[in-house]
């Protein structure tokens, strides 16, 4: 019996994830499948340590033949530098983990009055995968094996 990954959303996996560290490559083909990337907005959420769960509307690219979402890792933590910087500045420059997605009338409802963790838990989508890709005379997943 093929072995469960561990999830703490408690709804249905989406997405397999790439958060793009590389800022002078954008993306605009697909690196497993190499059609034209789309773009999705969707609330990405995002655990910053030590315990600050935020969830960020955030345009990525998505190429819907793979189900594949790359986000820039420089767009996001500009906009986390930002966010901090104004309401907690002893967070600025903490990790993070993007740790899924959110419904979007979930997200509206949470601009109205803020989450509790069990609010945000019940209603996460999980990545399905998360992914790493490098050049390797062309960009190629990261064999997880080694």
């Amino acid at each position: 019996m093929p072995k469960r990954k561990a999830r703490l959303g408690k709804q249905e996996p989406r997405y397999t994830f790439f958060l793009n560290p590389y800022e002078d490559v954008r993306f605009t083909s697909c690196p497993q499948c190499d059609r034209k990337m789309r773009q999705r907005k969707l609330p990405l959420v995002i655990h910053v340590y030590p315990m600050d769960p935020i969830v960020l509307n955030k345009t990525c690219r998505y190429c819907p033949d793979c189900d594949l979402l790359i986000a820039h890792k420089n767009e996001i933590e500009s906009i986390l530098m930002q966010l901090f910087m104004q309401h907690k500045p002893e967070l600025v420059g903490n990790e993070y983990l993007v740790i899924g997605t959110y419904d979007r009338a979930v997200w509206k409802e949470g601009m109205k009055r803020p989450s509790t963790v069990g609010t945000m838990r019940d209603n996460l989508h999980d990545f399905v995968d998360v992914e790493v890709f490098k050049v390797q005379g062309g960009w190629m997943p990261i064999d997880k094996s080694q």
